[in-house]
């Protein structure tokens, strides 16, 4: 689990405060006669130093029920020898709290740990948008060994999200950006669609407006493929595994 905070830069006020120290003289003729050599010459100095620190939100963000996901022992004997075998959707859900009272906007981002063995394979069956057949929509889960050929694949498809409680199961926000600043966000159905890298996506309220809230969650289905079984070692076990590491940010 990943964090983006805003960066905040403090500065430092300084305020001199001056204090003259001055000695009782007999007439006021010499305190008049003396007084400007006793303020230049005996003036003192010490300086009252402001500073602090600007923080960004207090939120936190964690996969409900963790994101450590196994799909445990694949015989090979199950892989198809002509296409890619689709695992069985396994679902995370991200959680954002933010501390009491605050209230705010976010959005997040994942990348892949392991982009050079991601390979594009077939669409999820029961889906209608681009998601495991696209290579802008899937992430490695490693290489063979032995034939060098790319395991597989895996996709992440938004099923559901929620803001304080509210759920928001229509539609969600997203927006291509590689700057993860952007505000704006055009509305997509939960209808199949795979993560898109270099995708911002945003809990959408009731208004079809990114939400402000205390609390987010979004939920998605992971779905692994692995390629057809000339293209995996049957001489020995093969592991496969991948990463996607998710970004938050508050506006």
């Amino acid at each position: 689990m990943n964090h983006l905070y805003p960066v905040y830069q403090s500065r430092s006020i300084y305020m001199g405060v001056f204090f003259m120290r001055f000695s009782r003289l007999s007439t006021l003729a010499a305190a008049l006669c003396a007084c400007a050599t006793f303020s230049t010459a005996h003036a003192q100095s010490a300086n009252v130093n402001v500073q602090g620190v600007i923080t960004p939100p207090a939120c936190s963000a964690q996969f409900v029920g963790g994101a450590d996901l196994d799909w445990g022992v694949i015989s090979h004997n199950s892989l198809s020898a002509a296409t890619m075998t689709v695992l069985t959707p396994k679902n995370v859900t991200l959680q954002t709290q933010c501390e009491e009272g605050l209230t705010t906007r976010m959005a997040f981002w994942a990348a892949d740990a392991n982009p050079a063995s991601a390979m594009a394979g077939v669409r999820v069956q029961g889906t209608s948008t681009a998601n495991g057949d696209d290579v802008n929509r899937v992430f490695g889960i490693g290489m063979d060994p032995v034939t060098n050929q790319k395991l597989g694949n895996f996709t992440m498809i938004p099923t559901s999200s929620s803001y304080d409680g509210t759920v928001s199961s229509t539609y969600f926000g997203w927006v291509n950006t590689s700057t993860h600043t952007e505000t704006n966000f055009t509305r997509a159905a939960f209808d199949g669609y795979g993560y898109q890298k270099n995708t911002d996506m945003t809990v959408y309220d009731t208004n079809s407006n990114p939400a402000l809230a205390n609390t987010f969650t979004f939920s998605m289905d992971v779905v692994p493929q692995l390629n057809n079984s000339s293209a995996i070692t049957n001489t020995q076990e093969v592991p496969f595994s991948g990463t996607a590491q998710f970004y938050v940010r508050y506006f």
